[in-house]
């Protein structure tokens, strides 16, 4: 297969599966032109052995992410992501979905239980939440990362951490070619409070640790 068959192959398949994935996203239109270069890394690791550290917070005032793209693994495929999530009417608000394409593994979140930053006016946001997969597992915790380093979006980043062990170390958005997506921090307004007072980063992540 030549290199630009096999460049149209992967494009088509990635439109597809993001038409799915960002179905719950309000961000920005992916572009086409999808490049397999590239790596990040995609390990298995338990999820506690990183530790979560204790340091990261809710924002004050809270605001809200909104996301969707997909990063390059090691081994040249795709794990596509939508993803959104922040503070609403004095809850914790988002959805995360997840598709592992090599390994055909669908991450799909159930509940959103914190929304963290690592320190005051950092671009990075941490969504923490429980999901389901596809595999034969019950319930499990995960930690996702998202990294707003501006428009438009070509040096936005995205980890991914579960209490079951599997972890995307993050990096950025296929591996810093155009058309990977994007990462959107907004700002905050009205309906974007959060619950009072705020839960710490044990209580809102369960031990898992920074993707």
């Amino acid at each position: 297969m030549s290199q630009e068959v096999g460049h149209t192959e992967l494009r088509g398949k990635t439109q597809q599966l993001l038409q799915g994935a960002l179905k719950h996203v309000r961000a920005a239109a992916l572009a086409a032109a999808l490049v397999p270069l590239g790596a990040v890394a995609v390990s298995p690791a338990v999820a506690q052995d990183s530790g979560s550290g204790g340091s990261s917070v809710m924002p004050s005032p809270c605001d809200f992410t909104t996301s969707g793209g997909f990063v390059v693994t090691d081994s040249m495929a795709m794990a596509n992501f939508g993803a959104h999530g922040g503070c609403k009417k004095g809850d914790f608000w988002g959805h995360v979905n997840y598709v592992d394409q090599e390994n055909d593994y669908h991450v799909s979140s159930t509940r959103i239980t914190g929304y963290l930053t690592p320190f005051p006016g950092s671009n990075i946001r941490d969504i923490c939440g429980v999901a389901t997969t596809n595999a034969d597992e019950p319930p499990l915790l995960f930690r996702l990362r998202l990294i707003d380093n501006g428009e438009p979006g070509s040096s936005d980043e995205f980890g991914i951490r579960l209490s079951n062990g599997y972890h995307v170390a993050t990096r950025v958005l296929s591996a810093g070619w155009p058309g990977g997506g994007n990462v959107q921090l907004h700002d905050p307004n009205p309906s974007t409070v959060g619950p009072d007072p705020a839960p710490d980063e044990l209580t809102m992540c369960g031990g898992v640790g920074e993707p």
